[in-house]
């Protein structure tokens, strides 16, 4: 179970809730949920907590129209429920079990420059936090979404990003610091060589 493509893109079928465990399988009725097959939502909910209209979704209620959905990365969790829309219609499909990242597959690319997005990494706030719907124990670590956006451009919305992006801005930076590590180590050994002939010319003291 994991990367399908179904008419055209590419698809999570382990929480794809219109093409589950296949294409074209759609969840629907009593088993609106995706975890590789149709099935009834997970519930934390007391009984009778959600109200008309409203479904059990983990430990909150979805409204009607919304969906409830697997939480997939860059952090997994209990379901959310999420509020279909045409650029997203279905599940968030985050990078589980793994980001579709196929030359075939991706159009207009172009160079990045990797000491840019090292300063703006340098620059990105960074906090610990908690989802509201998490227990008061849990904590995480990040940026928040709308400063991702701002400082990097990436993805097509402010109140998330997708972890291909997070991966992308890592390895950039990564490749940024190792270039300045090498431009160090090269000066130090010209520096050294330099200190060593001065010396060979002033001789011993």
């Amino acid at each position: 179970m994991g990367r399908t493509c179904c008419n055209n893109a590419c698809v999570n079928t382990a929480n794809d809730p219109t093409n589950c465990g296949a294409c074209d399988v759609r969840c629907t009725g009593a088993t609106p949920y995706c975890d590789g097959a149709c099935t009834s939502p997970p519930c934390s909910v007391d009984a009778g907590g959600c109200g008309v209209g409203q479904s059990c979704c983990g430990p909150t209620c979805c409204g009607t129209g919304q969906l409830c959905c697997e939480r997939q990365g860059p952090v997994s969790g209990q379901p959310v429920c999420h509020t279909p829309t045409a650029q997203e219609p279905t599940c968030p499909q985050g990078c589980a079990p793994l980001c579709a990242s196929d030359r075939t597959i991706k159009a207009d690319l172009a160079p990045v420059d990797e000491r840019a997005i090292l300063q703006q990494v340098a620059a990105l706030p960074l906090s610990t936090w908690r989802y509201t719907a998490d227990p008061s124990s849990v904590r995480h670590l990040g940026p928040m979404a709308q400063d991702f956006k701002a400082a990097f451009g990436l993805g097509d919305t402010d109140k998330g990003y997708h972890s291909i992006d997070a991966h992308g801005v890592s390895l950039a930076s990564i490749k940024a610091l190792f270039q300045l590590v090498q431009e160090q180590d090269a000066r130090l050994r010209r520096l050294e060589g330099e200190n060593a002939a001065l010396k060979a010319t002033c001789g011993p003291r």
